[in-house]
């Protein structure tokens, strides 16, 4: 048999005081983290498939290790990007829609456009043409949906 005690009026819990709900900044910081780390794992697992591209053309002489560390790093930070989802679906969501759900239907829609502004991005030939491999695989549509999905399924978890 339980027996609960009514707390007295006016009553409140020792540190109550400090406690904060937080939901604004951990909304600003979690979008912040997805829209910095989803880039990230989008150059790396682009590295690493244009990687594993030339151990086809190249057999034992390519650098499998570098691609497959590569891959595993992408791999490692789309997991962080998921798992953020946890402290605020937001981050997960914008990271999943602004770096994979966005290019992909532009990609979609105006191929010949998204090779130009791929081309346009401050970064090496090679990865020019790794980020337009990888977003013509879908890849990037993929990523974006499951990201938006764990974000959707945190926030569903909540209520």
């Amino acid at each position: 048999m339980s027996e609960k005690f009514p707390s007295p009026a006016g009553w409140t819990p020792p540190g109550a005081q400090f406690r904060s709900s937080g939901g604004f900044s951990r909304t600003i910081v979690g979008a912040l983290v997805g829209l910095i780390v989803t880039p990230i794992g989008i150059g790396f697992a682009a590295r690493g498939a244009a990687g594993t591209r030339q151990w086809v053309i190249l057999g034992d002489f390519a650098d499998r290790l570098g691609a497959t560390l590569q891959i595993l790093v992408a791999a490692v930070l789309f997991l962080l990007v998921a798992a953020l989802a946890a402290y605020s679906a937001a981050g997960t969501i914008v990271g999943g829609l602004v770096w994979g759900v966005l290019p992909g239907v532009i990609y979609l829609i105006f191929p010949d456009d998204t090779f130009r502004l791929i081309g346009d991005l401050p970064v090496s030939d090679d990865m020019h043409i790794a980020l337009f491999q990888w977003l013509q695989t879908g890849f990037p549509l993929i990523v974006g949906i499951l990201l938006i999905g764990a974000g959707g399924a945190a926030t569903l978890r909540r209520r």
